[in-house]
């Protein structure tokens, strides 16, 4: 078994900042290609929210919110929730934000259009 001084030696080691500059280079092109796949993705479903508010006469004033909801749809959505979980999930968001004071149907035609999740 390594002493104390052997791991803190060893910790030292790789955390040097040409140790950790050569890994995160090593990682930086599959990192930007995620990113740029991520954020593309997000910019589409943040625009489509958009349309749907703009079709429902939302005021502008309250498109932050919608937008944090869908925003947390997204965010379980890459995580890999999906089914009765994704379902369950979103009643429970969709009546935390109704707390908040946003109109339940505009909340479930989000969900239904730009994430295909039927809420009840």
């Amino acid at each position: 078994m390594k002493d104390d001084a052997k791991r803190i030696a060893a910790y030292i080691a790789k955390t040097t900042p040409t140790t950790v500059g050569l890994k995160v280079a090593e990682m930086l092109t599959g990192m930007k290609s995620n990113f740029s796949a991520a954020a593309t993705a997000w910019v589409d479903r943040e625009t489509m929210v958009q349309g749907i508010l703009n079709s429902k006469s939302v005021q502008p004033v309250q498109y932050p919110f919608y937008l944090n909801f869908a925003r947390e749809m997204l965010k379980r959505e890459v995580a890999g929730l999906d089914g009765d979980s994704m379902v369950a999930w979103a009643t429970v968001i969709c009546a935390k934000y109704v707390g908040y004071g946003l109109t339940e149907a505009i909340l479930q035609d989000i969900a239904q259009d730009a994430f295909g999740v039927t809420i009840p």
